[in-house]
């Protein structure tokens, strides 16, 4: 079996994949501007924004950066990886940036903040080994903060922060999602502050109402990160106008044995509060400060907005008056593009001006820019938590957004969410949309259906059903205007397939008119020309068959839909990497595994059929039974004409199937058996059943989904099944 052909078909699929290796390329993204959520006067913040250094490994960052802080530069283009800016809709596996220290933070305990990580995040401090990994992370989108003790640090010079990536929680739990690619999204803004002992973390901010007057209850996190504990703390709070103090209070926080945090609430009274509304955004200042028995202080300030949100009769009520929704929606990709022109507030005046009143994120949540400058517009918010076409049994708890709800529902601009799409209508999903429901309180909360008649526990005006582009209510409606894409596509798909179908047909015709050759003639040693004419024939038609089920796959990939709906982000985020490669170089990669694999298959049995013949020579007599491939071929030049992509690869294993007895019968009149033509198939299926077992739960919810919409397709399935078997029938 391993003769000079089978090695040069694994050379040839070697040098296939090493090009397709040497050309990958990951879609490319682009920078993306961004906010700090507050403002402190005493914190000394290194803003780290901007240009990082991107690689494909932890060691091979290390490596290259190591060597460049001993004047080492002529590194190899495969190991000095590519420059980017931070925060950016790239996707990266490993980023790293120098930055050093004043000598003045040394007394100092640091705060590594990142906002808008989706991905697990391992990051390292001047080497790569457990002992100067600094923290670990699971990103979902909002602000994650690590501790870095001074000591960590390396004062007047050079240190390195490696970030390594890898999949999201989101990812590896949605509908057949997995951990690769092993790399993720640093979509928000990046600091470095010095924080002295005792610090106020960003608060949560609530508001009742009593007639015009307004009760604001702030609860912020006091948290302390000394070794001996420091108190009493005092702390005061302040809302102003921004000329003049309105309401302020002050309190004294004592010491605990357990623990570092202290909860503290402030609660401030504002007589003829004046509310934020879509004509007249107001926002109030909110100022805090902490101080410890030591003199150290910390402050926080960030704008604060009165109102209220609500629904009645499926009605949207902003300050107790009914608004009419009228908004538009904005996919990831036109998102990344407005925040990379930085167009934000000249877009949403134009929102505004079109008689648009909200805006809905898709697939993300809005960054701090987004918030802080919809804020001052007067433009409501609708957000998603990352929860789309997740198994119930894989579903993550509501708390577990609760840190990002908060940061989020600050601003007065974000009025509703949709906690889930796509869900089952089981127990499980029930549950979770009813505890969701009660962790974006008081804001609003949605659920987008696939299916109509699905339950979701909420009522009826909260469970919307998702058909085109438009979400509609009773409240109103959202549209997306910019278009979504189906697949990335193949350029070059119908003229490939149209040569290949005319080439088949050349090549079925010649193997029809060479002359008949039977199984005992496979190892003639002095062939007359008219049987190596026919070998030839046969042989090229086995290439062109390969060449037809590897076009037909490459085909498929370059179809799924990753932007099907556009109320759906990339839910596969390995397919959109595979589709941004060369089409051409991923067909070439198939051929030669498909002809490997068939050489293994016929090499397995050839030893076990009477008079062992070459394996060569047996792979084009067996290739008689496959010459149906030529309308396969013409079906896929015929994709312009109305034939259905479906049919092509469901047709070419139906013709298999049905012409699995008729190649038995001719293996058994030669005297062998067909088993040992089953082994490398059989090993192939079982294979796929065992990695398909673990996604047993996602198959099952993938069948209650599709069943609504699976009739049609079974019917026709059914009527092509009828016409095949009485074209074969006609044959025999």
């Amino acid at each position: 079996m391993f003769n000079r052909r089978f090695m040069i078909y694994s050379f040839l699929w070697t040098l296939a994949l090493g090009i397709l290796w040497w050309n990958w390329t990951s879609p490319q993204g682009e920078p993306l501007f961004t906010e700090k959520s507050g403002i402190s006067s005493t914190r000394f913040t290194q803003n780290l924004n901007g240009s990082w250094n991107q690689f494909s490994s932890l060691r091979q960052a290390w490596t290259t950066e190591s060597e460049r802080s001993q004047g080492k530069t002529n590194h190899s283009f495969l190991t000095k990886g590519s420059s980017l800016d931070l925060p950016s809709s790239t996707r990266v596996s490993v980023v790293t940036k120098r930055l050093q220290i004043p000598g003045e933070w040394s007394s100092r305990t640091m705060l590594l903040t990142f906002n808008g990580v989706q991905g697990h995040a391992n990051v390292y401090l001047n080497g790569i080994t457990g002992s100067q990994k600094i923290g670990e992370f699971e990103g979902s989108g909002g602000a994650d903060e690590l501790e870095i003790l001074p000591k960590a640090f390396r004062y007047g010079e050079d240190n390195i922060l490696l970030v390594e990536l890898t999949g999201s929680a989101a990812q590896r739990g949605t509908l057949l999602g997995s951990a690769w690619p092993r790399s993720g999204y640093i979509k928000g803004d990046i600091r470095l502050e010095a924080v002295v002992e005792t610090t106020i973390m960003p608060p949560e901010v609530k508001v009742d109402w009593i007639e015009s007057t307004a009760q604001i209850t702030v609860t912020a996190d006091l948290r302390h990160r000394g070794f001996s504990q420091e108190g009493p703390w005092s702390v005061y709070g302040v809302i102003s106008d921004g000329s003049a103090g309105l309401a302020e209070q002050s309190l004294t926080v004592y010491p605990e044995e357990s623990g570092d945090h202290r909860p503290v609430t402030l609660i401030f009274t504002i007589p003829e509060a004046r509310r934020w509304t879509l004509e007249d955004p107001y926002l109030y200042q909110l100022h805090l400060t902490a101080t410890n028995s030591k003199g150290d202080i910390d402050d926080l300030s960030l704008p604060v907005g009165l109102r209220t949100i609500s629904m009645e009769s499926g009605n949207w009520l902003l300050n107790g008056q009914m608004i009419q929704i009228k908004g538009e929606a904005l996919t990831p990709q036109e998102e990344y593009r407005l925040r990379n022109s930085g167009e934000l507030e000249s877009w949403l005046r134009s929102e505004r001006q079109k008689g648009n009143n909200l805006v809905y994120f898709i697939g993300q949540y809005p960054d701090e820019l987004w918030l802080q400058t919809a804020d001052r517009v007067g433009i409501g918010l609708w957000a998603e938590l990352p929860v789309e076409l997740i198994p119930s049994q894989r579903l993550p708890q509501p708390d577990s957004f609760r840190n990002v709800i908060t940061e989020k529902k600050r601003h007065p601009s974000l009025w509703a969410w949709t906690i889930g799409k796509g869900l089952d209508s089981d127990d499980l999903a029930r549950n979770y949309f009813k505890q969701a429901e009660m962790e974006v309180l008081p804001n609003l909360a949605f659920a987008l259906k696939l299916i109509p008649d699905i339950d979701t526990g909420l009522s009826a005006e909260q469970s919307i059903y998702v058909q085109g582009s438009t979400l509609q209510g009773v409240w109103g409606e959202v549209g997306v205007s910019s278009s979504s894409s189906i697949g990335a596509g193949w350029t070059k798909e119908l003229m490939f397939a149209q040569i290949l179908a005319i080439f088949m047909v050349f090549l079925a015709w010649m193997n029809i008119r060479s002359v008949t050759w039977r199984y005992k003639e496979i190892g003639e040693k002095k062939p007359k020309r008219r049987l190596r004419s026919a070998w030839l024939w046969n042989r090229l038609f086995m290439f062109a068959r390969v060449c037809l089920l590897a076009g037909l796959v490459t085909s498929g990939l370059f179809r799924i839909p990753i932007h099907a709906s556009p109320w759906f982000s990339h839910l596969w985020p390995g397919i959109e990497l595979l589709q941004a490669q060369s089409p051409w170089l991923i067909w070439m990669t198939l051929v030669g595994l498909f002809m490997l694999v068939r050489m293994i298959q016929v090499g397995v049995a050839a030893p076990r059929l009477p008079d062992a013949p070459h394996e060569a020579g047996l792979m084009y007599w067996l290739e008689r039974r496959y010459r149906w491939a030529v309308f396969i071929a013409i079906a896929w030049a015929l994709l312009p004409w109305g034939v259905p992509y479906y049919t092509l690869l469901t047709g070419y294993g139906l013709l298999v199937f049905l012409f699995l007895p008729i190649r038995i019968r001719d293996i058994h009149r030669i005297g062998g058996r067909y088993l040992p033509f089953l082994w490398v198939p059989g090993i192939i299926v079982v294979s796929l059943l065992v990695g398909s077992y673990f996604y047993l739960a996602d198959w099952i919810f993938l069948w209650n989904g599709l069943q609504p919409y699976a009739a049609p397709i079974i019917d026709q399935l059914r009527m092509m099944f009828k016409t095949i078997s009485s074209f074969i029938s006609l044959i025999l």
